[in-house]
């Protein structure tokens, strides 16, 4: 699976900004929306990746700060999706503002290993 077949996935929905990155870990994009669309992300994340691991009522464990550590980390607000499919493993964190009524989600499909 490509980064771009996974955000074609959300080309329905509405966002304010995008940004894409490679490195040699794997390819991210950042999307910003209005948290008036935010079950609506949840939703269609969701259907492609499975339960969030961790929502934003959890409590961040030892396991998800290791698991997010190197590409921005998961705080107590915030939620993590998660899931291996083939050699690649696909992570969505939903990263709300705190000074503004929108949400950051970076999503990112990276290799295994």
């Amino acid at each position: 699976m490509e980064l771009y077949d996974l955000i074609s996935k959300f080309k329905h929905l509405a966002y304010s900004q995008k940004k894409y990155h490679v490195d040699r870990q794997g390819e991210y994009a950042q999307l910003v929306f209005d948290n008036a669309h935010m079950d609506d992300w949840l939703t269609c994340v969701g259907e492609l990746l499975g339960a969030p691991i961790k929502t934003e009522a959890q409590p961040v464990t030892d396991d998800i700060v290791q698991l997010t550590e190197d590409f921005g980390e998961i705080f107590d607000h915030q939620t993590l999706f998660y899931r291996e499919i083939d050699t690649h493993r696909i992570m969505a964190m939903f990263w709300p503002w705190k000074d503004q009524p929108s949400t950051t989600l970076k999503i990112m499909i990276l290799t295994k290993g």
